[in-house]
């Protein structure tokens, strides 16, 4: 009798390779989508939180007289400022700029009370709100205030304030309460959220912000005295400093003074001192920058990376934007600084100069052909 034996017969390597290529490219194709799919889920969520807030500002506009929050207007803390408290090396009390002095400014901001999220949390009652979940730079209630008698409490504790940026409370004082477990963080010397975000976690129910107002910059404003509110940005993706409107955090959120990292030789971001080259011949713009800010990842001495640019943006290439009449929408990046350059864009404003190859040029000459600039 004769058997018969069943060969079994398995995969070849050759056979094993193929399979796991196809699956590779399958995947190299199908992650991209999977990944613009979430962050198109994200940029909805965060859209929403945007239209949210520049609706809380319209009714806020509606109780106030048409009229955007006020600034900070005691003497006492405004001539304190003045004195550069806090030894930092810019000072919070320098010149008059356009009749409103850099101690105006620290002073309004040291205010917890007239901090945006603050002043508009009756009309929002929620702060998750204030938070883009695409966020990678973040602030938050740093400084917690646990007096009503802010100015009082700033004084009484100016050596224990610790640093935030290097500006101390001129930028970071919250009220108590706006910092989940801290409630006394001059004391304690720390904060409850990480000042530029991505060193950490806030503390447990810490309050958060990756969405940045204009108001700080617009404060007592009327209504009436803003010619085009469909194209006044009241709200927006912002970076780590989000009482800012400034319009290179608005367009790359999460690059700190993105006006400063657009001029570059060869590319984006700082490669000015290994090339030899100075921003300007007269180094009278932005200095500050050249050190303590424009330190991106975009820049390669092989040239413009275009897709790491476009990676900087918050979602998908663009950013999202409240505006003064209360709609909001999604903007691509380069279409916001057209629209700033034509003169179509406002509330926000450019703190760098020579952040485009116009005011490069007007106030340093010819830029070196390798430069890359904003606009």
């Amino acid at each position: 009798m004769l058997t018969m034996r069943t060969r079994r017969r398995g995969f070849t390597l050759i056979e094993l390779l193929v399979v796991i290529a196809i699956i590779g490219i399958l995947a190299a194709m199908v992650f991209p989508v999977f990944a613009r799919a979430r962050e198109s889920a994200r940029k909805a969520v965060c859209l929403s939180n945007v239209k949210n807030i520049a609706l809380a500002i319209q009714m806020y506009l509606a109780d106030n007289n048409d009229t955007l929050p006020a600034r900070e207007h005691s003497r006492d803390p405004v001539d304190f400022f003045f004195t550069n408290p806090g030894e930092h090396e810019e000072g919070c009390g320098e010149v008059d700029w356009e009749g409103w002095s850099k101690a105006d400014g620290y002073a309004s901001r040291a205010n917890p009370y007239l901090r945006a999220p603050v002043v508009l949390d009756e009309y929002i009652k929620n702060r998750e709100v204030w938070s883009c979940p695409s966020a990678k730079l973040i602030t938050g209630a740093t400084f917690i205030i646990p007096t009503q008698a802010w100015f009082n409490y700033l004084t009484a504790y100016q050596g224990q304030w610790g640093t935030a940026l290097g500006f101390g409370p001129c930028d970071y004082s919250w009220p108590k309460g706006w910092g989940g477990q801290v409630t006394d963080s001059c004391l304690q010397q720390r904060g409850a959220v990480p000042a530029t975000g991505g060193e950490g976690d806030a503390v447990h129910g810490a309050f958060v912000q990756s969405i940045m107002t204009t108001m700080s910059e617009m404060a007592e404003v009327k209504m009436a005295a803003i010619e085009d509110p469909v194209n006044c940005v009241v709200c927006g993706d912002g970076g780590p400093l989000s009482d800012h409107g400034s319009i290179g955090a608005l367009a790359y959120p999460d690059v700190c003074c993105a006006e400063c990292a657009g001029v570059a030789p060869w590319a984006w971001g700082w490669g000015g001192a290994a090339a030899g080259l100075t921003p300007c011949p007269t180094g009278e713009y932005c200095p500050e920058c050249y050190e303590n800010h424009a330190i991106n990842s975009w820049w390669s001495a092989d040239g413009f990376d275009v897709d790491a640019k476009r990676a900087a943006t918050r979602h998908l290439g663009g950013s999202n934007i409240g505006w003064l009449d209360g709609h909001a929408s999604w903007l691509p990046a380069d279409r916001i600084f057209v629209k700033y350059r034509d003169g179509e864009l406002t509330g926000v404003s450019n703190y760098c100069p020579a952040a485009s190859r116009e005011e490069y040029t007007e106030l340093c000459g010819e830029p070196d052909p390798r430069m890359e600039f904003l606009w």
